[in-house]
């Protein structure tokens, strides 16, 4: 059973300081020297030791953990942050980060989200819909049925900034869920990363990622064709038949194949 903590509640989504800390592996990878000069230098600008500290563990937590995802790592996440990929791009790159560091955050996606939109019905989000949803998955997690009031109320707020931040919810005070856009170069990231790690393109097709991001077989082979336009690989499907043949590993189409 998944233990449900209140993370969200307490960090919020803070993006500019996550984009931050993650630019800054380039120039120092080592997780206890980046924490060093976070506090030596006030490089996140906070007048609070507390909330650096808060800061540094979602980052930690969403960027630093192995996951079971098999998603990239920090390195080369902070040489796409920082290669000329699309500014959308970038940021849609993160939004998985997000969801698989955190049981809750995913487990309402998955529970709620995504089933709108794969079942075309219920387009539209507020926080009572979050609070119900909480209360009927407290039924079966203890930790979750002790959370006060107050606590639910402002993780489900936490919630809705972070749909309204990838543009899955429209801006406040609109209830409306909308599919992200996912751009092509962020799907080329993760394909080319999991190419680099020997998984055979129909598998990649059929990666749990897509689903996050709300992408059907037609646009996944939408971005493929984008691709092999772009000459970031060779693609072909004829039936039910697949052809695909890389041209770069993932470091080198950062540093090379957006030219």
């Amino acid at each position: 059973m998944s233990k449900y903590n209140v993370g969200l509640r307490r960090d919020g989504i803070i993006f500019n300081e996550m984009v931050k800390l993650i630019k800054l592996y380039n120039e120092i990878d080592d997780p206890k020297k980046i924490r060093e000069k976070v506090f030596s230098e006030n490089y996140l600008g906070k007048n609070s030791d507390r909330r650096i500290d808060d800061i540094l563990r979602a980052f930690e937590k969403r960027f630093l953990k192995k996951n079971r995802y098999g998603i990239p790592p920090v390195n080369l996440l902070s040489k796409a942050l920082t290669s000329d990929l699309p500014e959308e791009s970038k940021k849609q790159l993160l939004f998985p980060y997000y969801l698989f560091s955190d049981n809750l955050m995913r487990t309402t996606y998955e529970k709620l989200i995504i089933p709108s939109f794969e079942e075309r019905k219920g387009l539209t989000l507020n926080k009572t819909d979050i609070s119900d949803f909480i209360k009927q998955l407290g039924n079966r997690h203890k930790n979750l049925k002790d959370w006060s009031e107050y606590s639910k109320k402002m993780w489900g707020s936490r919630f809705l900034t972070f749909l309204r931040f990838f543009s899955i919810l429209e801006k406040y005070p609109s209830t409306k869920l909308n599919k992200m856009y996912v751009l092509p170069e962020t799907f080329t990231f993760f394909t080319i990363w999991f190419i680099d790690n020997e998984t055979p393109f129909r598998e990649i097709l059929a990666d749990s990622i897509w689903r996050f991001y709300l992408m059907t077989p037609e646009e996944l082979i939408e971005r493929s064709y984008y691709g092999n336009k772009k000459d970031w690989w060779y693609f072909e499907k004829a039936g039910d038949i697949l052809t695909f043949g890389p041209r770069y590993s993932l470091e080198e189409w950062l540093e090379n194949g957006l030219e």
